[in-house]
């Protein structure tokens, strides 16, 4: 069993030697794809332009995801490799690897969600986009071979589970992204990480309970104003959460404040018709 082990911790810095130098920087953008604000911002796009229930969904399940990724980390609590081997700037716990299971998350999401093509496109091309984010940690040096594998079993398994219990019904996504963002609150120590996801889940869950009917957006205009001005306002209170110092109260609003405004963002449409004098007349 040792002789595993050490074989396992081998497996890493054997996938390194084999990438050139020069095109480690392409797994720089490879590993982007495994980004929690890019997933956030395709099932938004989703759930404003195409299908309200199916982006609302998968933004619970994006949610709880991120949340089940939270209390894994802090519950096993396993350092990174060593900074010598990593190609960029990293800090947390390193098992399960997030990236990884956020990426089987979301894209395992999509595989199952989507009317595009059939499913036996849709899966194929699900499992090389996780497959391109688990190598890109384990080439950029920020996770063993054993995080990513852990990370991509532990998101399909969660997809898994998640559509059983949910049976596709937005509300049951958002209560079960609440349910797990207790427990990371909990099991992390009511740390940021664990503030802010719980945060996301109360904000979507409380914007979805108030939300009774908001139309899916098919006026130009709106769309331009929701990609161009909303969208931007809300990455960059997005970045403000994650990378500046705030008291926890605040984070916790401020991700609140961010799933409450992706879903009630399609409610700018009818203003705006008004404000160019093509909306219904008041009576």
């Amino acid at each position: 069993m040792t002789g595993g082990i050490l074989a396992a911790r081998q497996l890493g810095p054997a996938v390194r030697e084999l990438v050139p130098a020069w095109f480690v920087q392409v797994f720089v953008v490879f590993t982007e794809l495994g980004n929690v604000g890019l997933f956030l911002v395709v099932f938004a796009l989703d759930y404003w332009f195409l299908d309200r229930e199916r982006g609302a969904h998968a933004i619970g399940l994006v949610v709880g995801g991120m949340a089940l990724i939270t209390a894994l980390k802090f519950h096993f609590a396993a350092p990174r490799p060593p900074a010598s081997v990593t190609a960029i700037p990293i800090s947390g716990f390193s098992f399960p690897s997030g990236h990884a299971m956020g990426a089987a998350v979301a894209y395992g999401t999509l595989a199952v969600d989507l009317d595009v093509g059939s499913w036996k496109q849709r899966f194929p091309v699900a499992g090389a986009l996780i497959a391109f984010v688990a190598l890109s940690r384990v080439v950029l040096g920020v996770h063993f071979v054993r995080d990513v594998v852990a990370g991509v079993l532990f998101g399909l398994g969660f997809v898994v589970v998640a559509f059983a219990l949910t049976k596709r019904d937005p509300r049951k996504a958002f209560f079960l992204a609440v349910a797990l963002g207790a427990v990371a609150f909990v099991v992390s120590g009511a740390s940021s990480d664990g503030i802010e996801v719980l945060g996301s889940a109360i904000g979507g869950t409380l914007a979805w309970e108030a939300l009774e009917d908001v139309p899916r957006v098919d006026v130009r205009g709106a769309r331009v104003v929701l990609v161009a001005a909303v969208l931007p306002v809300l990455a960059a209170v997005g970045y403000v959460s994650v990378y500046w110092d705030h008291p926890p109260a605040v984070g916790l609003l401020l991700n609140a404040g961010i799933l409450a405004s992706i879903l009630a963002a399609p409610l700018i449409e009818d203003p705006l018709e008004r404000m160019r004098g093509t909306g219904p007349a008041e009576t």
